[in-house]
C-alpha cells in the first residue's frame, strides 16, 4: 500500500498558539484552497471553464446524531499525489503568498481539526483514470503516534471519464458539533452564505465563480455607492466625481517568497531567513477604487481590505483617522453628520502588506501599509484649516478629494443627498426601504435613479419648487440618466375622483401635472397588526386644491393614493404637515386591513407607530430629539475647532471668566495642557473642541462671521444692515440656546409638566429649524 508522510513542519509549533479559527473562517480557508487552484488557471493562461464551488452541510438532526458531514467540493484542475501530500501537510507552503489566498500552509489543517476528527481529501485531474484520496484521522494517527497515512484510490465511472470530471473534495466528519452548529442553522446560516459573498464577491466576479451553499446560491456582495457618473463641484478640486478609481504600480522591491518579508534596496539576502534562494523582484500594485455610499450609517461605511480577491478586512476605518509623526492622531471622517454616520466606502487590493496567520487583518506595522495610507490618504489632514494650521501641505489625496465634496449631510446636489420635497435631508423611512431592496437583488433599485430622483426633489425645494424636470433643468445640473419612478403617472389618465387641479377663485385650474412626493411615496408595513399588512403609498404634490379641499385620500385595497396642495392655506397657516394627515388615514386603512379595532390598536396608536417607523426625525422623541440636538452641537463645535484659528490672535480675555476656567479644566482632563498651553491655545484659536455646549452660542455671537451666509448656517449676514445682521444672529442663538437646554435639561427633567412640555415643543421647533439650515 502506498502511504505518504504528512508529518508537520517545525513550524507548526509556534504558530499553533495563535490561531483559533471561528467557524466561517474554517470553511473559508477550505475555499481558499479551491479558489486558488482556479487563480493557477487563470495565470496560466486556462482559465476555468464555469467554475463552481459546492458546500454541503449536515442537517441538525444528523449533528445530532454524530453521522454528518460537511463537503467543500470544487471542479478546479485536480491534484498529483505529491501535490496532495503537501497541501495537507501542516507547516508546508507551495503558495505564493503574493499571487494567492493559501499562505502559511495551516490553514487546511487548523481549520479541518477545529471541524471535525476524520478527513478525506479526494482529487482527480481530466486525464486520470481514478481519483486519488487521503484520510486524515486524528484518533487514529494520535493512537499509532504516527504520522504516514495511506493513499486511498477510487475509480472514475464511464460518464466521468467521459465527462473529463476534474476537481477536489474536502469531506469532514465525527464533527465537533458546538463549533459547525453556526455554519448550519438559524441566522448563523444565513450570515455564514452572506459572508462568504462578502469576503469573495471581487474574486467571485474577477474569474465568474458559482459558490453553492448547501443549496443556496451565494451572491457577491455589491456595495450600494453612487455611479462614476454622478458628481459635486468643489472650490478647492473642481468637479469631485462620486468614484475615484486607484491604480498605482509602485516601484518593484525584493521578496522572500519563503518568509514574506521584503527586502530593502540594499539587502540582497532575507533578513529573516538570512539566504537568497528565494529572493525575488516582485511588483507591488495597489488596485481598487473609493466612492460614496447612497446613504448614510453610523456602522456601514469603511474601505474593504482584499488580498488576492478575498476581503481580509471588512469597512476598515483607519483611513479616517489623521496620525501624526508625532504619535499625535485625531478623527476626521465623519465629524459633519454625526448624527447619521459616514458614507464613504471603497475596496483595496493590497496584495503587498503582510496578514496576520488567520487572515483577518492585515499588519499595521508593516511599512508597506503606511505607504498604502499616503497613496489613499495622504500624509496631512484632510480639513485644510487643519493642514494650515499644523503647518503642512495642502491634501489632494483622493479620500481628501471625497471628504471635501461629500463631508456634509445637505440634502440636494451640493453634496449628493437625497430628501423630502421640504428640502430637509433624508436617510431613513423612504431610503431604509431603497436600501433593502437594493441589497434583495431588487433590479428597479440597483441602479441610483431612484435615489436620484430625491435629490433633485430636495434641490428643487430648496430652490422655491416646482414641477417637473423641464422647469427646473436650466437652473441646476442633471445628470444624463434618464431618472425613473414606480409610481403611476397620474397625468396619464384622468382621476375617477376629480382629476386635476380644482379652480381657485374662479379661475381655470393649472394644466402641469402634479408632481410626485417620493419622500411620502413607498410601501409602508407594520408587524405589529396582524395580516402581514403592506401598503403602497402614492403621493402628489398639487398646486392648487383638490375640489375645494387640500388633500384627498384614496384608499384602494392595498395601494393608498395621497394628494395634496403643500401650498394651500390649511398647511402654511398650521404647524401640522401633510404627512401628518397621511399617517392619521393610512392608520385608520391598516385597521380595516388587518381586521382590527381601535379597542385594541386606536388610530392614534398605529399612526405614532407609523411615524416612529418611517419619520423618526418627525416623532418628536425626547431621547432621539437629545441625541439630535447633541450631534448638532457637537458638529459646530467640530466646525469652529477648524474655523476659529483663521480668526487670530483671540486674547483670553475676549471669553468669560468662566468658561475659560471651563476650558483649562476640560484641556487637562483631557489633554494634560497647563494653565499657559491653554492660553496660548485660546490665542491661536484652537481651543472650541474644550468649550462646554452652553458656550456655543457666545462663539457664534463673537464670530459670526464664521458660520453664516452658508459657511456653517444657511442665514444671511455680510449685506444685511447693522440691525438686520443683529436679528439674524440672534435667530441662530436662541436656537442653540434651546439645543443646548435638550441636552442639559430637556431629557433629565423629573417633572414633564406642562411648562416642560411646552419648552419641549419649543425646543424641538427650535432643532428642526437649526437642521434646515444647516449648510
Amino acid at each position: 500500500m502506498t502511504t505518504v508522510d504528512i508529518t508537520p513542519s517545525p513550524r507548526v509549533l509556534r504558530m499553533l498558539g495563535q490561531i483559533d479559527f471561528a467557524p466561517w473562517q474554517c470553511l473559508a480557508e477550505l475555499v481558499d484552497n479551491s479558489i486558488d487552484a482556479f487563480i493557477d488557471q487563470s495565470r496560466d493562461g486556462k482559465p476555468a471553464t464555469d467554475p463552481r464551488i459546492w458546500i454541503r452541510l449536515p442537517s441538525d438532526p444528523e449533528l445530532k446524531a454524530g453521522n454528518g458531514e460537511i463537503s467543500v467540493l470544487d471542479n478546479g484542475i485536480g491534484m498529483s499525489i505529491e501535490t496532495l501530500q503537501d497541501a495537507v501537510r501542516a507547516g508546508y507552503s507551495g503558495n505564493d503568498p503574493v499571487e494567492k489566498m493559501g499562505l502559511f500552509g495551516m490553514g487546511f489543517n487548523i481549520s479541518t481539526a477545529r471541524m471535525g476528527r476524520r478527513t478525506e481529501v479526494w482529487t482527480t485531474r481530466p486525464e486520470d483514470p481514478e481519483w486519488i484520496g487521503l484520510v486524515i484521522d486524528f484518533d487514529l494517527l494520535e493512537k499509532q503516534k504516527t504520522f504516514i497515512a495511506p493513499v486511498q484510490t477510487r475509480a472514475k465511472s464511464e460518464k466521468e471519464i467521459a465527462d473529463g470530471v476534474h476537481g477536489t473534495e474536502i469531506k469532514i466528519s465525527r464533527l465537533e458539533a458546538d463549533r459547525v452548529r453556526p455554519l448550519i442553522w438559524g441566522i448563523g446560516k444565513k450570515r455564514t452564505r452572506d459572508r462568504l459573498g462578502k469576503i469573495y464577491g471581487r474574486v467571485m466576479q474577477r474569474l465568474d465563480i458559482k459558490l453553492n451553499y448547501d443549496g443556496d446560491v451565494v451572491k457577491p456582495m455589491k456595495h450600494c455607492v453612487w455611479s462614476e457618473t454622478r458628481s459635486v463641484e468643489t472650490q478647492a478640486f473642481g468637479r469631485v466625481p462620486a468614484r475615484i478609481e486607484i491604480d498605482k504600480t509602485l516601484d518593484s522591491r525584493k521578496f522572500c517568497s519563503n518568509c514574506w518579508v521584503w527586502l530593502l534596496e540594499n539587502e540582497d539576502e532575507c533578513s529573516a531567513c538570512g539566504h537568497d534562494e528565494n529572493v525575488v523582484k516582485r511588483t507591488r500594485r495597489l488596485k481598487g477604487w473609493l466612492g460614496i455610499q447612497r446613504y448614510f450609517d453610523k456602522e456601514k461605511f469603511g474601505i474593504d481590505l482584499i488580498r488576492n480577491g478575498r476581503v481580509i478586512e471588512e469597512l476598515d476605518k483607519s483611513f479616517f483617522t489623521f496620525r501624526g509623526v508625532d504619535g499625535g492622531s485625531f478623527l476626521e471622517y465623519p465629524i459633519d453628520a454625526i448624527h447619521w454616520g459616514g458614507r464613504i466606502v471603497g475596496e483595496l487590493e493590497i496584495d503587498f502588506v503582510r496578514v496576520s496567520h488567520q487572515k483577518d487583518s492585515f499588519d499595521k506595522l508593516d511599512p508597506e501599509w503606511k505607504k498604502v495610507v499616503e497613496l489613499v490618504r495622504g500624509t496631512s489632514p484632510m480639513q485644510p484649516q487643519v493642514a494650515t494650521r499644523m503647518g503642512m501641505a495642502k491634501n489632494d489625496s483622493p479620500m481628501a478629494r471625497l471628504f471635501t465634496g461629500y463631508r456634509k449631510s445637505t440634502a440636494g446636489l451640493a453634496a449628493l443627498v437625497p430628501g423630502t420635497a421640504e428640502g430637509t435631508g433624508l436617510n431613513s423611512g423612504l431610503i431604509k426601504e431603497y436600501v433593502d431592496k437594493f441589497y434583495e437583488g431588487d433590479p428597479e433599485f440597483q441602479e441610483d435613479d431612484k435615489w436620484y430622483e430625491l435629490v433633485e426633489q430636495a434641490e428643487r425645494a430648496k430652490r422655491g419648487g416646482g414641477s417637473g424636470a423641464d422647469k427646473f433643468a436650466g437652473k441646476f445640473p442633471i445628470a444624463g440618466k434618464k431618472t425613473t419612478t414606480d409610481i403611476d403617472d397620474p397625468g396619464g389618465k384622468p382621476d375617477p375622483q376629480g382629476g386635476g387641479d380644482a379652480p381657485v377663485d374662479g379661475k381655470q385650474p393649472s394644466t402641469s401635472k402634479p408632481e410626485p412626493d417620493l419622500s411620502l411615496s413607498q410601501s409602508y408595513e407594520l408587524s405589529e397588526l396582524p395580516g402581514d399588512v403592506v401598503v403602497k403609498v402614492s403621493a402628489f404634490r398639487h398646486k392648487a386644491d383638490l375640489d375645494g379641499q387640500p388633500f384627498r385620500v384614496k384608499p384602494d385595497g392595498y395601494t393608498f393614493r395621497f394628494d395634496y396642495n403643500a401650498s394651500s392655506p390649511y398647511f402654511e397657516e398650521s404647524v401640522v404637515t401633510p404627512a401628518d394627515y397621511l399617517l392619521v388615514d393610512l392608520a385608520h386603512h391598516f385597521l380595516t386591513l388587518s381586521a382590527e379595532t381601535p379597542r385594541n390598536f386606536p388610530v392614534s396608536r398605529v399612526s405614532r407607530m407609523l411615524r416612529e417607523k418611517y419619520f423618526p426625525e418627525e416623532a418628536g422623541d425626547v431621547s432621539r430629539a437629545t441625541s439630535a440636538a447633541s450631534n448638532l452641537l457637537e458638529g459646530l463645535k467640530l466646525f469652529l475647532d477648524e474655523k476659529l484659528p483663521g480668526a487670530a490672535p483671540i486674547e483670553p480675555g475676549q471669553l468669560s471668566q468662566h468658561e475659560l476656567e471651563n476650558i483649562k479644566r476640560s484641556a487637562y482632563k483631557s489633554a494634560s495642557l497647563s494653565p499657559g498651553e491653554v492660553e496660548e491655545l485660546v490665542r491661536k484659536g484652537e481651543f472650541a473642541r474644550f468649550v462646554s455646549e452652553d458656550y456655543l452660542a457666545e462663539l457664534v455671537r463673537g464670530w459670526p462671521k464664521l458660520v453664516m451666509d452658508g459657511a456653517y448656517f444657511d442665514r444671511p449676514y455680510e449685506h444685511l444692515s447693522p440691525d438686520q445682521r443683529e436679528d439674524s444672529v440672534m435667530q441662530v442663538i436662541e436656537g442653540l440656546n434651546d439645543a443646548t437646554w435638550l441636552v442639559d435639561d430637556g431629557a433629565s427633567a423629573l417633572n414633564k409638566d406642562l411648562d416642560w412640555r411646552l419648552r419641549f415643543a419649543r425646543a424641538l421647533a427650535s432643532l428642526k429649524l437649526l437642521e434646515s439650515w444647516k449648510a
